[in-house]
Formats: C-alpha cells, sequence, structure tokens
C-alpha cells in the first residue's frame, strides 16, 4: 500500500476567522433589521386614548353671550419598543359631527411602556348654549410628527366615544 491511500481525506470548512466573521455580519445583520422593525412600529403604533371629558360655558361679561368649553383629558402612546418622539401635534375634537376647536401641545417623547398626558380645552363661540344633548359623540383626532429610531413620520390617530353629560344646559 502506498501512503496515499491511508492519509485521511481533508474537510473542506471555512478558515476560524471566516467562520467569526461570518457570523458577526449575520449578528449585525439581524440585529439591524430588528432595530428598523422596532422602529417601524413604534412610529405607526401611534395611540390616542381620551380618559376625561367635561363640558362647560363661560359667559363674555361684557356681551353676555355663552362660549361653549370642552375639557379633554387623555393620553398619547405608541406600540413603541424605543424610545419614541413627538413634534407639531395638532389636536382637533368634533362633537355630534360638528368640529369645535383645534389645539396643539409641545413637543414630548417618552420611552417603551411610557405614555404622555394631555389636558386641553376646547372652545366653540355659541349664542345660546342653553340645551345641549345629554349624550353626545366626541372624536378627537391627533396629528404629528412622530420619530423613533431609523425612521420618521406624520402620522394620524384618533379616538371616538359617546360621552354621557351631567346636564343638558350650561
Amino acid at each position: 500500500m502506498s501512503d496515499d491511500a491511508q492519509k485521511p481525506r481533508k474537510r473542506r470548512s471555512l478558515g476560524g476567522w471566516k467562520f467569526i466573521v461570518a457570523i458577526i455580519l449575520i449578528l449585525a445583520y439581524s440585529a439591524s433589521a430588528a432595530y428598523g422593525i422596532m422602529s417601524d412600529t413604534s412610529v405607526r403604533g401611534l395611540t390616542v386614548k381620551m380618559f376625561n371629558v367635561s363640558r362647560y360655558c363661560t359667559t363674555n361679561q361684557s356681551t353676555s353671550l355663552k362660549t361653549l368649553n370642552y375639557s379633554v383629558r387623555g393620553s398619547i402612546w405608541s406600540t413603541s419598543s424605543i424610545q419614541t418622539s413627538l413634534s407639531h401635534m395638532t389636536f382637533t375634537l368634533s362633537v355630534d359631527g360638528l368640529v369645535i376647536g383645534s389645539g396643539s401641545q409641545n413637543d414630548a417623547s417618552f420611552g417603551p411602556g411610557q405614555s404622555i398626558g394631555f389636558n386641553l380645552t376646547f372652545t366653540h363661540p355659541s349664542l345660546n348654549p342653553t340645551i345641549l344633548p345629554l349624550s353626545s359623540a366626541l372624536v378627537l383626532s391627533l396629528s404629528a410628527t412622530v420619530a423613533a429610531g431609523l425612521y420618521s413620520a406624520t402620522e394620524a390617530a384618533s379616538d371616538n366615544i359617546l360621552q354621557t353629560f351631567t346636564s343638558t344646559g350650561c
């Protein structure tokens, strides 16, 4: 027998350093893809919710005309997995299909599992709001520039409730 017949076959495999580089590249790609998905989810998962709505009237002392006001408290959050910031926030309140008014809030940010609260007053000048419905359908819309991680976009969210008030008058 010859010496060549007894030698084991040489296995082809990635060299040690090539294998490590390949693993590092795969991990880096996976991490950046996951971060991109979390960024997109945070931007597109914007949510607004009204928790406490009340209405009241104020009277102009010089004209004796009443103005109808809606006080709205609530919270904003996202299906965020990373730090999310909101800018150029604009709120619009509609009551029974009628736009009552708009309001804005300062720029804000929140982290995973957090939210930001808001307390807004919407005013609608009304000649004599003496008789108001006991229940009203309210829609609060939010438009904001949302930035999280790799992405930034202008997004909109809304919440609607059927609110029952304590009285029909001002």
